[in-house]
């Protein structure tokens, strides 16, 4: 029914490395977008109001602090009114999670707040996976083999880091938080070079 591109559309952009969708509100992710400095990247917010026929561009976000090479967008996750967006490599590749909000139906967003680990290191690509749930947002890393659950009390003014989740069988370059999910209470991680079932042969971990 749709075929959605960038309102500024560019060679190597890699605009839909990442989407999710909530209601009639899609977004794409642009890691390589270079709006606010080269690879910084970016994510689109499209909507539609003719239930599904057509899609326009609402917002293109950056982050407050974008730099060169972050890969920006490289993950995102929306529920209700707000969008999470992960950048990987920013900040020597130690990665953050930039969350906005919603404040006038859809068409503006800002942002609320940075969130990085409590215990990041450089490399840890925190970010590369994000999903939310309610009040709960979930980051998965590739180096660190964690993943890290946030949680807010004061409508996503404010995120405290709550957990930090690892696998019972961790093991070096297994990348357990590749990719994440959450439902209520429970969070789904994957782990593609887990080496169960023979080398690479990659697992799923629900916690």
């Amino acid at each position: 029914v749709a075929k959605l591109t960038a309102s500024d559309a560019a060679e190597n952009d890699q605009f839909g490395i990442s989407v999710a969708i909530a209601g009639g509100t899609v977004v794409v992710g642009s890691r390589y977008d270079d709006d606010a400095g080269t690879n910084s990247g970016s994510a689109y917010v499209l909507r539609t109001t003719d239930g599904g026929a057509t899609y326009g561009q609402v917002a293109n976000l950056t982050a407050s602090d974008a730099a060169v090479d972050d890969n920006f967008g490289f993950s995102v996750a929306i529920a209700g009114s707000t969008l999470v967006v992960g950048a990987p490599d920013h900040n020597g590749e130690r990665g953050a999670v930039y969350v906005f909000s919603m404040t006038d139906g859809g068409t503006t967003y800002i942002q609320e707040v940075k969130l990085t680990a409590s215990d990041a290191a450089t490399n840890d690509h925190f970010g590369c996976s994000v999903a939310i749930d309610g009040n709960t947002v979930v980051v998965g890393t590739t180096n660190k083999e964690s993943v890290y659950v946030f949680r807010t009390s004061d409508g996503g003014i404010t995120y405290v880091e709550v957990a930090k989740l690892t696998a019972s069988d961790a093991a070096e370059n297994d990348q357990f938080g590749i990719s994440v999910a959450i439902a209520g209470g429970t969070v789904v991680v994957g782990s593609r070079y887990d080496d169960d079932a023979g080398t690479n042969s990659g697992s799923a971990y629900v916690l």
